[in-house]
Order: C-alpha cells, then sequence, then structure tokens
C-alpha cells in the first residue's frame, strides 16, 4: 500500500508541474496521499480467543464511535476463524489471524477483512507469527506433553505452504525480527529460560541467551533485548552479550506483559500497571493503574501500550463476551468497551 501510495503521489505531482511551473505550488502542498480504503482503518482490532466455541474480531475506532463484533463472519458470510484464536500478525496489506485450537492461519486483507487465503497444514498448535524477506515465520508448540518438538514453520507468503520446519529442540512462544534475525522466546505458561536466535537467511539456530527462568515475555529496542520473568527483568546488550537486572518483588503476583513505549517500561502485576524508565535501575514501588476484575483466569489476559494509551484485555469467564478498558498514559480511564469471548490481544490498523 506505501508503494502504491508513493507512485500514485509522484504522477500527480508531475503531472502538476507539466501543467502549471508557475503558479502550482501551493496546489502542491495541498495534495495528500490516497489513504488506505476500506471499512477497517484508523483503528484497532481486539481479538476474541473465543471458549468452545470459534473465536472472533472486534474492530474499534480510534474515537470509540463505532465498535464492530465479529467482523470476520460479517464480511465473510459466516465462515469462522477456528478454535482458540491466538495472535495476528501483518504484512503490507495482509493480516495473518492465528487459531491454534484449529491448526490454522487464516489470511484477510486488514482493511476489507476479506478472505484472501488459508495456511491449513504443516502446523500444529501455531501460537505467534512475524514477516522477513517474504516467509512468514510461526511458532509451533507441537504436543502439549513435550518440550523439545516444538518448531518455527517458515511459510512462503505467495503459496502459502509450510516449506520448512526449524526444530528448536526448546519451547516456542513469542517470535520478533530484528535486523535478519528472528528472535524465538523458548519459554511457554511460565516455564523456560531463554531466546533462540534463527538466521532468517540460513534457517540456522546461530545463539541462544539464556535469561532467568520464568521468562515470560520480551522485547528489543535500540541493540538492547529486554527479559521479564516473574521476579526478574533483564538488560541484555545485544552485542556485548553485557546484562543488567532489576529485581522485582510483589506479593499481589508475577510480573507479566512486557512493553516498551516512549522511553518507558511497562509491565503488569495481577490486575496493576507499573512503569518505570528505561534507564531505571530499581522497580517502581507505586502502581501506575488497578482495574477490578472478577476473571478466574483472565486478569491482563491482554495488555498493550500504544501511542500514548494503555489497552487492557479481561479474559472473563471465557464463555460470555468480556470486556476491554483503554487508559491514558497516566492512568485515567478513557473506555471500558465491550467485545467478544476472551479477548487476548491488540492490533492496530492506522
Amino acid at each position: 500500500m506505501k508503494r502504491i501510495s508513493k507512485l500514485l503521489t509522484m504522477a500527480i505531482l508531475s503531472g502538476l508541474f507539466l501543467n502549471s511551473c508557475s503558479s502550482d505550488d501551493d496546489a502542491i502542498d495541498n495534495i495528500e496521499e490516497p489513504q488506505a480504503q476500506g471499512a477497517f482503518t484508523n483503528g484497532f482490532f481486539v481479538l476474541n480467543e473465543g471458549g468452545s466455541g470459534a473465536g472472533s474480531v472486534t474492530f474499534i475506532d480510534n474515537e470509540f464511535q463505532n465498535v464492530e463484533q465479529g467482523i470476520y463472519q460479517q464480511v465473510n458470510g459466516g465462515d469462522d476463524l477456528g478454535q482458540f484464536m491466538q495472535s495476528i500478525f501483518f504484512n503490507e496489506e495482509l493480516a495473518y489471524i492465528i487459531s491454534n485450537g484449529s491448526n490454522l492461519i487464516t489470511v484477510v486483507d486488514r482493511y476489507t477483512f476479506e478472505l484472501v487465503g488459508k495456511v491449513d497444514s504443516g502446523l500444529q498448535v501455531p501460537r505467534y507469527g512475524v514477516v522477513e524477506n517474504g516467509k512468514a515465520y510461526v511458532t509451533n508448540l507441537a504436543a502439549f506433553d513435550s518440550s523439545t518438538d516444538d518448531y518455527v514453520a517458515v511459510i512462503d507468503l505467495e503459496t502459502l505452504e509450510v516449506e520448512e520446519s526449524i526444530a528448536l529442540n526448546a519451547p516456542a512462544e513469542h517470535i520478533i525480527e530484528e535486523n535478519g534475525l528472528i528472535y524465538v522466546q523458548n519459554a511457554v505458561f511460565g516455564s523456560g529460560n531463554g531466546i533462540s536466535v534463527i538466521d532468517a537467511a540460513s534457517y540456522e539456530i546461530v545463539n541462544t541467551i539464556k535469561t532467568k527462568e520464568n521468562l515470560n515475555s520480551f522485547q528489543i529496542k535500540n541493540g538492547m533485548l529486554y527479559a521479564l520473568s516473574s521476579a526478574t527483568l533483564e538488560k541484555i546488550d545485544l552485542v556485548s552479550g553485557e546484562v543488567s537486572e532489576i529485581a522485582i518483588v510483589s506479593d499481589a503476583g508475577s510480573a507479566a506483559n512486557l512493553d516498551l513505549e516512549d522511553g518507558m517500561i511497562y509491565y503488569t502485576i495481577g490486575n496493576s500497571v507499573f512503569v518505570m524508565e528505561e534507564n531505571a535501575e530499581t522497580a517502581p514501588e507505586e502502581t501506575l493503574l488497578s482495574y477490578s476484575s472478577d476473571s478466574q483466569w483472565g486478569v491482563m489476559y491482554g495488555f498493550e501500550v500504544k501511542n500514548g494509551r494503555i489497552y487492557i484485555a479481561d479474559g472473563g469467564d471465557f464463555a460470555s463476551n468480556s470486556f476491554i478498558e483503554v487508559y491514558t498514559a497516566n492512568g485515567e480511564l478513557l473506555e471500558n468497551i465491550e467485545v467478544g469471548v476472551g479477548p487476548n490481544g491488540f492490533y492496530f490498523n492506522e
């Protein structure tokens, strides 16, 4: 979409220059690039995991004026997304929706949500995905009773076929692409202590970064890898390998849901959000905000910080519709919005 917009803009500017070279400066200044077309722009998706039935996707515009439930089913004649929606990843105009209960990735136009295709073979409990060099890299848990059969499926985005499986001999969960390398979290469901580094060109594991036990989330920014375990935040220099640690101790539970935004580090404990500066040396004692939840298993089931807003999803009872809440960066509640069953993630479509 960006490529098309740039070419179209250049054509418009060239035409204006040829037609009039003396008085078109103001006209050129007023030209706006064409915007993405479709019903689902300038907003965000909430992925609803679902319970015994299929999951769904809710769209909410940035001003909270338009909330549309079950958009995939609406657009595609009742076709469903499968069981246990896990995550979404994007590549240009397309969105890839992973349902691990159905071993399925559904590919849609991210602006209209019209079905483009499906990846329905070569997957075993898929979890998260990224794109690099025309390939999708998707983590797979495989058998739940083994942590040594997990793998990364490499998918050709033209054919939507799995063309390679990269064995990890370790759990496979969150995944990040950075400078041609694929970083895979070797920890799932609160157990594990490492990150595999895969060369995207050769599919070879070139490094394994050890972390504290109970790793649950990680981020990479400005050459630093931030790894959050239940009681420790580690900052790992990806060039030197130097590690610094911040202890996180709380009677309320374990730290989770690491996110970095605008020079700040965010994480959650129980039903509360904490924040500190990236160069902090100690964890904060005071909470930024707390929210109310009656969920047995779904407190802070989804969490994201984006563009000065904090997004929280509550899993509810995984049988009926639940809710999300949106806060300012200062912790002030902006909106409480009903969504689908078991909301677990936010994905922004701008």
